[in-house]
């Protein structure tokens, strides 16, 4: 499929004393697989709205199986562990009409394993919380569209591959992000744009970090655990991506896609304002119940913090963490629909791997490998089902000793894996 890909390309028009480093409280969680996020990028167009208003309330409750082969006990020696434990449950509501549209998601984390009370925690369901996204928008013709709010920034496609995990591109800022702002979008034959302006990124919500209760990766004030713990925010982003659609020879359908982030980056020790640049190219092939996609990003951060330049504290999911600051991100996925006759459920196999790059001499790359199924009711999609296999290094979210400095200077540069069978009930 990757070899289709290329031919298709050539032929188309720290932490405190005695504290135990572990895995991040909540991975980040794409669900790039589930059809009960907000319409997919780019817009689909006006006519398929409805003539009058919809509104539609609805949500999820979900639990968890975690097997961790590379973790460690309470008094800090290797271990294999497994949980199972409640995840999150999730509000949504969604409203769409020829010309209005918008949506909502709220997230309630606690009262599981991943929060427990030796890391601070009361341990109750809801402790954590924060919105996913608030946005609502007007379609200002079949092709054109403006939103406003609580949305997905325009870099690259929302979700890069299909785990539930997302890439290490979540782990960077660069996937899956929501922040404050306005984006104008439009979807013509072939060539299509999104471009945003973005004041603020999402703010901190309900948890007990310093400003990590949220659902993306932003740049944070980082909790004291952290090496040289930074402490910044972002501003006035301009994120933007254009998208060319066309059909092979072969009869499949490819996707390129250009973007760019510009932004400025504040820091809070030294009233300075530093930068953020980002750019990634993609190309994305699908053809019957296979897809592939190849993507290559380079992101530059000059944060201005006091201590040193080559990291930068980020945070999501009520913890922070720190990630080198200059790196190029290779990514690659290959999937494919299986046919499973009369049986009840749809099943969507997928692999992908990624790698960060790091520029900073010393510094080592982190990467990661994922095997994963998802899995559906065909009736109604109500129970999702997502199992993956994850194999990292220097990865924050696989194994323990990676979280804190994995994804910048690197942890023990060994290979990690865990295992993850998350399921949910939608509704």
């Amino acid at each position: 499929m990757i070899a289709l890909l290329l031919a298709a390309l050539a032929g188309a028009a720290v932490l405190p004393d005695g504290a135990v480093d572990t895995l991040p409280p909540v991975p980040p969680q794409s669900e790039a697989s589930s059809d009960a996020q907000p319409p997919p990028d780019p817009p689909a167009a006006i006519e398929a709205s409805p003539p009058k208003g919809k509104l539609k309330l609805g949500g999820a409750i979900r639990a968890r199986y975690d097997l961790r082969f590379n973790d460690v006990n309470g008094q800090g020696q290797k271990d294999t562990s497994s949980h199972l434990s409640f995840d999150t449950l999730l509000l949504t509501a969604d409203y769409d009409s020829s010309v209005i549209f918008g949506s909502a998601q709220y997230r309630f984390y606690g009262g599981s394993f991943i929060y427990g009370r030796a890391s601070g925690y009361k341990n109750y369901p809801g402790e954590i919380s924060f919105p996913m996204y608030a946005y609502v928008g007007a379609k200002l013709s079949p092709r054109d569209k403006v939103t406003v709010g609580l949305q997905p920034v325009p870099f690259d496609e929302r979700w890069w591959g299909s785990a539930f995990f997302n890439s290490l591109g979540f782990v960077y800022g660069l996937e899956e992000v929501y922040n404050m702002g306005v984006t104008v979008s439009h979807q013509g034959k072939h060539v299509g744009f999104d471009v945003g302006y973005f004041p603020t990124t999402a703010a901190n919500a309900f948890g007990i970090s310093e400003d990590s209760a949220r659902f993306s990766v932003n740049f944070v004030k980082g909790d004291s655990y952290l090496p040289a713990a930074s402490h910044n925010t972002e501003r006035n982003m301009v994120v933007g991506r254009v998208n060319y659609r066309t059909t092979t020879p072969q009869g499949a359908t490819l996707t390129l896609m250009g973007s760019g982030w510009f932004s400025t980056i504040h820091n809070f020790d030294t009233g300075q304002d530093g930068t953020r640049r980002a750019f990634a190219l993609s190309a994305k092939l699908e053809q019957g119940a296979w897809h592939a996609k190849l993507l290559a990003a380079r992101q530059d951060i000059d944060a201005r913090n006091p201590i040193r330049n080559d990291l930068i504290a980020v945070g999501d999911y009520d913890s922070s963490f720190n990630i080198a600051t200059r790196g190029t991100m290779l990514f690659g996925e290959v999937g494919r629909q299986i046919d499973t006759g009369k049986l009840p459920v749809k099943l969507s196999l997928y692999a992908n791997y990624a790698r960060f790059l790091k520029q900073q001499a010393g510094f080592a790359d982190s990467e990661r490998l994922t095997l994963g199924a998802f899995w559906t009711d065909k009736a109604h999609g109500h129970v999702r089902v997502w199992s993956e296999l994850m194999v990292g290094r220097n990865d924050p979210y696989v194994g323990a000793g990676q979280y804190v400095s994995g994804a910048a200077q690197g942890g023990d540069n060994r290979l990690k894996s865990a295992v993850l069978v998350l399921m949910g009930y939608y509704f």
